[in-house]
């Protein structure tokens, strides 16, 4: 898959859209418990006021897997900003005030998936996970539409800055999101605030795997399956229904070398199946430079050394069909 549509845009993505109060009964008052108790978290008011105060700061930015595609490359004014400006908490608290949950356009196969499961299935759960995420992504979206950054205007830095800073190395191809550059800030708040973007297995209606996409320091840049324990983890602390808050906030959640099932974000989605939304990353073409086929590895990429040659193997085989598909397209022109 090269690219979308923009037909494909407004089928899949504007005219299927439906509200949170289009849901009914338990399942809208459990979403909505869910999703307050992942925005009462320290980590989720945070990483929202970034975005109103409109720039990461410094030890966010550097907290990626690749630091040199937003730091080296283009010396972004983040490398000064250590803390958020003044008064920028108490204008995203102000701002969640008066955020109204009927703003969150939710994509309306997930939702009648959610609604017609049973309640504690394993489909509820799974589609219970996804709404989640679909929400705060949207939520940043509308906060990141409100404009109120601060630092309009800020003289250039000499280098051909990224649309935004608020950016996730896998989910950079705005001109074929819905939302635009706001879908790049909507992945980048998940990625910080759960510990990845959350994907699912798309080939098989009956998976109720849970797929974590991190983009930390401290990670793997493959995607990673969640182990039962961590689901279990999650769940229980989106279904907590108490006056306070969950005793236990297990966000974000950090792949570590258990969570052995993992899968080549450098391969196409449409053969993996693994993605939430089908634009969300465009087929990118084989280099040598694939991490992949890298001299120098970092041990949480690979479980283990059999995984980790699979996957160079991959890499050179993705590298191999490209090279034969352009010799073919080469002699095809020659001999017209």
């Amino acid at each position: 898959m090269a690219g979308v549509s923009s037909t494909d845009h407004d089928l899949e993505a504007r005219f299927q859209r439906l509200t949170i109060e289009s849901l009914e009964g338990q399942h809208r008052d459990i979403l909505k418990r869910a999703l307050s108790n992942v925005l009462s978290t320290e980590i989720a008011e945070f990483t929202l006021a970034q975005i109103v105060d409109g720039l990461p700061i410094h030890d966010v930015l550097y907290d990626r897997y690749n630091t040199h595609v937003m730091v080296h490359v283009y010396d972004p004014m983040p490398i000064r900003h250590d803390r958020l400006c003044y008064g920028v908490l108490e204008r995203s608290r102000q701002l969640y005030a008066e955020f109204d949950l009927k703003i969150i356009k939710l994509d309306s196969k997930a939702v009648h998936a959610y609604q017609t499961a049973s309640p504690g299935s394993r489909a509820f759960k799974t589609r219970l996970i996804e709404l989640v995420a679909v929400a705060l992504h949207q939520i940043a979206v509308w906060v990141y539409k409100q404009n109120t950054s601060l630092h309009k205007g800020e003289p250039p830095t000499g280098h051909r800055p990224p649309p935004t800073y608020f950016l996730h190395e896998w989910y950079r191809d705005y001109d074929q999101y819905p939302d635009g550059i706001a879908g790049c800030v909507g992945y980048w708040v998940e990625a910080r605030i759960l510990g990845g973007v959350i994907l699912f297995d798309r080939h098989s209606l009956e998976s109720h795997e849970v797929y974590i996409h991190p983009n930390r320091a401290e990670a793997s840049y493959r995607i990673c399956r969640l182990l039962d324990e961590q689901k279990q983890q999650l769940l229980g602390f989106l279904l907590h229904n108490g006056p306070t808050a969950p005793a236990h906030c297990p966000l974000p959640i950090l792949p570590t070398l258990d969570n052995a099932d993992r899968v080549d974000p450098e391969e196409p989605i449409a053969e993996t199946g693994i993605y939430r939304d089908i634009w969300e990353r465009k087929e990118k073409p084989a280099t040598p430079g694939d991490y992949r086929l890298r001299d120098v590895k970092c041990h949480e990429d690979w479980a283990n050394f059999e995984d980790m040659r699979a996957a160079a193997s991959r890499a050179r085989g993705r590298l191999y069909r490209q090279s034969v598909a352009r010799m073919a397209a080469e002699e095809a022109n020659e001999s017209r």
